[in-house]
């Protein structure tokens, strides 16, 4: 079947050209992609067939906030910065920024963007463009656009704006402003000194407006929509593929070798390892961890640096009056034997113990913050003897057990994990119940704080170790807080107005807060992310926020 669609794609883009974009080795930079020449070119397949784990969200980029809606959203535009496969940031549509301080003592960031910057149309995206997107975020709400917060928290005038739902025409007091073609000015109205780490975010992409209208996403399901990424849609079909086809308006058209992209929406990693297997797909990105002995020592299997982590929620103001004490939710915390878990979930290199809630992979003061907290003393540990001394403290024996349910969505992992859980906190007095959800209703349960504990795992939303931390902040919860407090949000705010070693400082001052004095959460573990490549790819990568990019993939022919 893959064949046959590659050979339909290459007839139909040439009779369109009559008439009229994980981990892999390769170059990883806009500037400096590989050019193999023409000869080359010839050997390469001109479709790249790749499969994400679920159904993606409308391609709006201020509306998809999950990873999936990502992995295509990734390769149709062509944002101010990206991050990079070593996690740093990019420039891609910004060539350079300045940050000064205007007379009000508010931080103004002004971005000169590149000339060559097109719609997969032929006209012109300009700095209007990418300030109507942003805007245009706002105007959506917190409920629709997710990560508009990014722009309400911080930007001047915008949070209320963010939440009226204003029209863009009635934005002109928010401090975003195209000052001309190529220019774009943001003053802050709240400090933060990580501002441009949050701007890979899609709501800060740019939309066209004659195409995206406010206040509504369904437009996105147009494969006529204009895009200015190296890639452009043919067809949308969320629920089985999108195929996309090579913009030739690109700013790096002249790099992009591939003519089609082709998503597949595999739920299931089995189905997924199955296809990479037959040779239907390229690229599997969710794939279950047993692929590792599978391909052990095989070219196929690519294990890279990721910036996830993965914990136990505890509901700490729910309705199991237990998990108030924090003696007993650190009792759960001394009680776990992570190392047992990660070689239960026997995987080699791919998971590592987590001692606190920032996964490896963010620059600290001086080296990896998570190492640094670490090396300073480890905020959580196994003590059985003292996690036992706690629940019998809290009269909780093995006459009478503290009965507890943890809830998850079923999956290998998840249900390895629980498994273990519930023998170890056995053995200190806790009688641990297993409950499974549908992942849909699992995480609205969750979200609506429909649990006692559950299982809990993010990838950062941005580079740097606020992406975890500010999780716990009341004011990121909604009308739901199940940890945190006001103290915690006081470090957290205290933190905006340090830079270099002293804000590292007091980050590290919160997460001890949050995980070794209050107990909030229980940390388990760290993991890389794992996917299956074809033999002989190259130019695609992925970032350690574990999003694909495939703007100059070439793969050989088959």
């Amino acid at each position: 079947m893959k064949n046959t669609f590659k050979k339909l794609s290459a007839l139909l883009l040439a009779l369109l050209m009559c008439f009229s974009m994980a981990a892999c080795g390769g170059d990883t930079g806009t500037d400096n992609p590989a050019d193999d020449g023409n000869d080359a070119a010839a050997t390469l397949d001109d479709t790249f067939v790749y499969a994400i784990g679920g159904e993606p969200q409308y391609l709006d980029p201020a509306v998809g906030s999950d990873s999936v809606t990502a992995y295509v959203t990734n390769n149709l535009y062509y944002p101010l910065f990206y991050i990079g496969e070593d996690g740093s940031m990019v420039n891609a549509a910004c060539e350079s920024y300045d940050v000064t301080t205007n007379d009000a003592g508010q931080t103004v960031y002004t971005f000169h963007l590149i000339e060559e910057n097109y719609w997969s149309t032929g006209d012109k995206v300009t700095a209007a463009d990418y300030v109507y997107g942003m805007k245009r975020s706002l105007g959506l709400g917190a409920a629709d656009s997710y990560y508009s917060y990014f722009i309400g928290d911080f930007v001047l005038n915008a949070k209320e704006h963010l939440n009226n739902m204003d029209d863009v025409a009635d934005m002109d007091d928010v401090g975003i402003v195209a000052v001309d073609e190529t220019t774009i000015e943001i003053t802050l109205g709240t400090p933060c000194p990580y501002f441009v780490n949050l701007m890979a975010a899609g709501v800060f992409y740019p939309v066209h407006p004659d195409y995206a209208k406010e206040h509504d996403y369904t437009w996105a399901d147009d494969p006529n929509v204009p895009t200015n990424g190296a890639y452009y849609t043919t067809k949308i079909d969320r629920a089985a593929e999108i195929i996309m086809v090579k913009n030739p308006y690109f700013t790096y058209a002249d790099k992009v070798v591939t003519e089609n992209l082709v998503c597949k929406v595999m739920a299931d990693p089995d189905a997924q390892l199955m296809a990479f297997q037959t040779k239907e797909i390229d690229l599997a990105t969710n794939v279950n961890s047993e692929v590792t002995k599978i391909y052990a020592g095989q070219p196929e299997l690519v294990i890279t640096d990721s910036v996830i982590n993965y914990y136990v929620m505890m509901n700490c103001f729910g309705d199991n009056e237990a998990l108030h004490d924090v003696n007993v939710r650190r009792a759960l915390q001394l009680g776990v034997d992570r190392g047992a878990i990660v070689t239960a979930l026997d995987a080699g290199e791919v998971y590592y113990e987590l001692y606190g809630h920032v996964p490896m992979g963010f620059a600290g003061a001086d080296g990896d913050f998570r190492a640094e907290a670490d090396a300073a003393g480890a905020y959580v540990y196994t003590d059985k003897e003292a996690a036992k001394a706690l629940m019998e403290a809290a009269g909780y024996t093995a006459e009478n057990p503290l009965k507890l349910e943890y809830y998850t969505n079923s999956a290998a992992m998840h249900d390895v994990v629980a498994e273990v859980l519930k023998a170890q906190w056995a053995e200190i007095n806790v009688e641990l119940t297993l409950r499974n959800g549908e992942i849909r209703t699992f995480f609205d349960d969750r979200s609506n704080g429909l649990f006692e504990t559950a299982r809990g795992a993010m990838s950062a939303d941005f580079m740097d170790p606020m992406t975890f931390l500010d999780m716990a902040a009341t004011w990121n919860q909604g009308s739901f807080v199940s940890w945190g407090d006001e103290a915690y949000d006081n470090l957290l705010i205290a933190s905006r107005t340090l830079e270099g070693a002293e804000r590292m400082a007091k980050l590290h001052e919160a997460e001890k807060y949050l995980i070794e004095e209050m107990a909030y959460t229980c940390p388990l573990f760290g993991y890389k992310m794992i996917t299956l490549m074809k033999p002989g790819t190259e130019n695609a990568w992925s970032s350690p926020q574990g999003n694909h990019i495939l703007w100059y993939v070439q793969s050989p022919a088959d």
